[in-house]
């Protein structure tokens, strides 16, 4: 008896490193992808002789994904980071401060103030008081180090990796680390500094020619069918499998299938299991994806002896400004750029600025953060490249109560056996995590 592939829903990376797990042990697949193209989010642009990267803009090396790119073939395509990736940078008073986070430099920096910094160091010194169920970062950091080192520290960064609220992302999701240091050791500092050897500082790599030579390669290698414009619209029971409901080029038709992975967005996920499960399709549902958008920017010879030597700078939600940051791509991944030039990612939008779509309109908000940044960086020539890109539901926002929702996910899971949920608000948001989580799916 022929045996029945193994349904993928989403050919974003998720989708596509699980499919290629599947092809690596000879377990027959079919990836049903709703869009019109397959890669997901990695999404790369030539222009102007400038590499753009519309999502991902580069990845942490581990070496198992050094191990994984060997294994695809992609060795000879990888860009690492210069040095000055090392360095990364803050905005307070419209000005860039140097930050480390090692927080015997931070005490020596003049970004946060004298009050903070003793807040800081005497860290280790106040009593652990681990919060009963969840606690947002908001409430966990401002515990600790107090409201300063919250909102000009923390929530930064965490915008330049979630675009996210602090004060409702789960501490346990984005940071779990911490509250198991305060639980341990008695005080986060104390942990940081405990393990600060293991979690020494990885290299930063991209792609040339830009990172959807990934999504590109593992395209190149799977040989499972691979079904466009075709969206799961349902599931339900048969005798002895499950029966797939799916809507193609807007035509409705039906499959058998023993096992489905659903390596779509939660709310995408959440379409296809309602008939199966309304409780946990309404917590997917509603999982926040805030609107965001990528502004690439091209400046002449003035911006070279005016951008910051780092891997780029992070905008706190309390300076005011339409941004959340901006990634220095000539600094970081030189080759990627035309000579002479300088180029800039710019992120906007999010869980704290999404309303900005709104409220200005994208061309306004656009000319908005143009302004900003060059003030910021003491530029009087304007962009000569300028690029914009839009993700309506971007980043999934793993806020207070998700707990809840892993533990409904685990629970489906052993009540419906053949249908896994993948994707990154189950595995993480950064690629390689994905990567790695797509070997557990096959």
């Amino acid at each position: 008896m022929k045996t029945q592939p193994v349904i993928i829903a989403g050919a974003g990376i998720a989708g596509l490193s699980i499919a290629y797990e599947l092809q690596q042990k000879g377990i027959p697949y079919e990836i049903l992808e709703a869009g019109s193209h397959a890669g997901g989010v990695i999404k790369s642009l030539h222009v102007d002789g400038y590499e753009l990267d519309a999502g991902p803009n580069s990845f942490a090396a581990s070496p198992e994904i050094m191990a994984y790119i060997d294994q695809l073939g992609l060795q000879d395509q990888v860009l690492e980071a210069t040095a000055a990736s090392k360095h990364r940078f803050l905005v307070r008073n419209n000005q860039l401060h140097a930050v480390s986070p090692h927080p015997l430099k931070i005490l020596k920096s003049n970004y946060i103030s004298g009050g903070a910094k003793w807040r800081l160091f005497t860290e280790r010194f106040r009593k652990a008081n681990p919060a009963e169920g969840e606690e947002s970062v908001s409430s966990f950091v401002s515990r600790r180090f107090g409201r300063e080192i919250n909102e000009y520290l923390f929530e930064p960064i965490l915008s330049g990796i979630y675009a996210g609220n602090p004060d409702l992302m789960s501490i346990a999701e984005v940071l779990p680390m911490l509250p198991q240091w305060e639980k341990k050791y008695g005080s986060v500092t104390k942990g940081l500094m405990k393990n600060m050897k293991t979690m020494g500082g990885r290299k930063i790599i991209a792609f040339k020619g830009g990172n959807a030579v990934l999504t590109e390669k593992l395209l190149s290698l799977l040989t499972g069918k691979i079904r466009l414009n075709c969206a799961i619209t349902g599931v339900a029971r048969g005798a002895s499998d499950y029966i797939v409901q799916y809507n193609e080029n807007g035509s409705t038709g039906m499959l058998n299938a023993e096992r489905i992975i659903f390596a779509t967005p939660a709310y995408s996920t959440a379409v296809a299991i309602q008939g199966l499960d309304t409780s946990l399709a309404a917590q997917l549902h509603d999982i926040p994806y805030p609107r965001m958008g990528v502004l690439h920017l091209g400046f002449g010879a003035e911006a070279q002896g005016k951008a910051p030597e780092g891997f780029g700078f992070l905008v706190p939600h309390a300076a005011g400004k339409h941004f959340l940051g901006a990634l220095c791509n000539t600094a970081v991944f030189p080759a990627r750029v035309p000579e002479g030039k300088t180029l800039f990612t710019v992120f906007v939008g999010g869980a704290r600025q999404e309303q900005l779509f709104d409220q200005l309109g994208a061309e306004k908000l656009q000319q908005t953060v143009v302004k900003e940044l060059m003030e910021l960086l003491g530029l009087q020539q304007p962009p000569e490249m300028q690029r914009f890109s839009q993700w309506n539901r971007a980043i999934p926002q793993l806020n207070v109560g998700y707990a809840q929702i892993r533990q409904q996910i685990r629970f489906f899971e052993q009540r419906y056996p053949g249908i896994r949920l993948a994707g990154n608000y189950v595995t993480g948001v950064a690629v390689p995590a994905i990567i790695q989580a797509a070997k557990g799916y096959s």
